[in-house]
């Protein structure tokens, strides 16, 4: 008999008669961490301290990780759990007013780049910042998010539910609600992993970390999945932010866009309705369309609309049509010629416009977002989209489990 891909496993939790409020324990995931101040005034056992460590005068981040980590593990602040399981994790979250909740399950999932697919490029500096700490504490600390396709919702059903146990339920800094639960029914796991295994894997957050996986060799990892046709399923936008390396104009990006046959619209900016009137306007066309802001002129954004297939996407397929890849591969880079270097990234579009305004970034570009059909499509089709082209919102809390796999 083959062995499972999917399979239930003792997670290693925060124990909750150390630890009186898991909510002063957890953090994002270490790429969206702009400030760890907040994390480590929360709590002295806050996961920040082993998923973005600070080095020591005596030892570097990732030593420093592992002392803290065996040191919670040796005082029980952290305990293995005593049975294998499945965990399910949930979280009731409100977008542009709208109510959502997005249920998913953690279970261990064997690495096979046949059934596990994605879709995004990684960056060489965060896969070695995350091979150092993974190989550092023999521990996976923060999980890769993932979907599967369920369209008869028959894994939702089953997860909605199942017998099982409360663990954690707290409202995070975001005013997230997270519920966290061990399923407790054998027959309910089982009938579960049984349905995973007929199905492939698409990942949404959490490339490195999975690259990371399969160059040690891990067997299985812990992933978060959730169904990618549930109601519960938010994409933003990453929009990008560029400091020149080299002095440059608005008129001069004007220029070489007009040449590249974008077709530029000004679009007065006075408050917070116009970034909501672009972002919609752009979201809503049809065709790739994206705004620039630039500290050249703070008193309006240009809207830029791309009518036909740039020429470089020739043939292209599925990477030919992605907004997101006509933006950063077509007009940061063949247009307009950025480096990589040059472009950072935010999903937050009013902290985009302070950062061109206090003279932290050059400009701007706000993107529409990227759908669950094009990840599928682009991951499909074996091709990777441009880094950070989608944001699942809400992110997977890191220190809700953790994973030793050696």
């Amino acid at each position: 008999m083959n062995e499972s891909y999917t399979k239930p496993f003792r997670g290693i939790l925060y124990n909750k008669e150390k630890i009186d409020d898991i909510g002063t324990c957890v953090c994002p995931p270490y790429d969206v961490i702009s400030s760890d101040k907040i994390y480590l005034e929360k709590s002295p056992f806050n996961a920040i301290r082993l998923e973005l460590p600070a080095p020591l005068p005596d030892a570097d981040k990732y030593t420093n990780a592992l002392r803290t980590f065996e040191d919670w593990y040796g005082k029980g602040i952290l305990a293995i759990d005593e049975r294998d399981t499945v965990y399910i994790y949930e979280q009731e979250f409100d977008v542009e007013e709208i109510s959502y909740l997005r249920r998913g399950f953690i279970a261990l999932n064997k690495l096979d780049k046949n059934r596990i697919l994605t879709h995004e490029q990684t960056r060489k500096k965060a896969k070695e910042d995350r091979e150092m700490l993974i190989t550092t504490l023999k521990t996976l600390t923060s999980l890769v998010f993932a979907l599967y396709e369920d369209k008869d919702q028959e894994i939702e059903k089953i997860l909605a539910g199942s017998q099982r146990e409360m663990v954690y339920d707290f409202v995070d800094e975001q005013s997230i609600r997270n519920r966290f639960y061990r399923m407790t029914k054998d027959d309910e796991i089982n009938h579960l992993m049984a349905l995973m295994d007929e199905r492939k894997i698409y990942i949404a957050d959490g490339h490195h970390r999975l690259d990371v996986s399969y160059k040690l060799n891990i067997p299985y990892i812990p992933l978060y999945l959730t169904n990618m046709y549930s109601e519960g399923i938010v994409i933003l936008p990453y929009h990008r932010l560029i400091k020149f390396d080299k002095p440059g104009t608005l008129p001069q990006m004007l220029d070489l866009l007009q040449h590249g046959h974008i077709d530029i619209v000004k679009f007065p900016f006075s408050d917070q309705k116009s970034i909501k009137m672009v972002l919609h306007t752009i979201a809503a066309s049809s065709i790739p369309s994206f705004a620039l802001y630039s500290k050249d002129d703070l008193d309006n954004l240009y809207l830029l609309t791309v009518p036909k297939p740039l020429p470089t996407f020739s043939g292209n397929g599925p990477l030919e049509r992605l907004k997101v890849n006509v933006l950063h591969t077509g007009i940061l880079k063949e247009i307009l010629h950025f480096m990589e270097e040059e472009i950072s990234f935010t999903q937050d579009p009013q902290g985009l416009i302070r950062s061109v305004q206090e003279g932290i970034a050059d400009c701007a570009f706000l993107l529409p977002p990227t759908t669950t059909g094009e990840v599928k499509e682009v991951a499909d089709n074996g091709l990777d989209m441009p880094p950070k082209s989608t944001f699942f919102y809400p992110k997977i809390l890191t220190g809700l489990l953790f994973h030793k796999y050696a």
